[in-house]
């Protein structure tokens, strides 16, 4: 792959073994949830399923490793956004569909891209991170609330099923996605709000991979906030 070309392969075993033994835990949780759906899921189809379980599995391991901010989070991530649009499709979910298609997608490939141009000088597959100033925090808020709203209408008129849950996760999911390209660490607060919205999603269409991967990417997203804090202040000179 011409992206990583100049980057040594070490780095990829470097960064899973910089996952801490209680993130690894939440992996092997998604593991063993959703084997046991697939095999015991009567509601949906095999190929669905087997989907679901995979897509889960990248997904883990695209957060899992953005926790850490290692640039090689990217790379699960664009597997993760394909089957995703799948799932997505087959539940009628189509406000998060589009997103995942017209902006996750190419924004992930330009994510990996990004952080590789601002890589920590001792620890080469982390990228520095950076804080917000109040008023970018204050426009962010005003942004999501209007065009909640908007985007909330739209979802109505294509007949969503979830529209006010779908609209709230597509807006404020754009906005953390593109903070997290600029590696700014509050981009953790919008994906607490958004994992806890698609949490109530996926209670409402009882899909049990989904609805664990979504706590699970919850509780991480938690402990990345903290973990990007302590990288600004401890490690990065960089914060502009």
């Amino acid at each position: 792959m011409s992206i990583i070309k100049n980057s040594n392969k070490n780095l990829f075993l470097v960064a899973f073994l910089n996952i801490k033994w209680f993130e690894w835990l939440l992996f092997l949780i998604m593991i063993f949830i959703g084997g046991y759906c697939v095999l015991t899921d009567n509601t949906h189809p095999m190929w669905y399923l087997i989907v679901n379980y995979i897509c889960s599995m990248m997904g883990i391991c695209c957060v899992l490793l953005c926790v850490h901010a290692s640039w090689i989070n990217w790379i699960f991530g664009i597997i993760n956004t394909c089957l995703y649009i799948i799932i997505l499709a087959y539940n009628h979910i189509f406000g998060t569909m589009a997103l995942e298609l017209f902006y996750y997608l190419p924004v992930n490939i330009i994510g990996l891209i990004m952080w590789q141009k601002h890589l920590d000088k001792t620890e080469k597959y982390k990228c520095k991170t950076r804080v917000m100033n109040w008023k970018l925090r204050i426009i962010m808020t005003i942004i999501v609330i209007f065009s909640a709203i908007i985007c909330h209408y739209i979802l109505i008129k294509i007949g969503g099923k979830t529209a006010w849950l779908d609209a709230f996760v597509v807006v404020i999911g754009l906005n953390a996605m593109f903070y997290e390209i600029k590696r700014y660490t509050e981009h953790y607060y919008l994906w607490i709000i958004a994992d806890f919205i698609a949490l109530i999603q996926w209670v409402i269409l009882a899909d049990m991979i989904m609805l664990t991967k979504k706590s699970i990417y919850l509780i991480l997203a938690v402990i990345g906030l903290f973990n990007w804090k302590k990288l600004q202040k401890e490690r990065n000179l960089e914060n502009i």
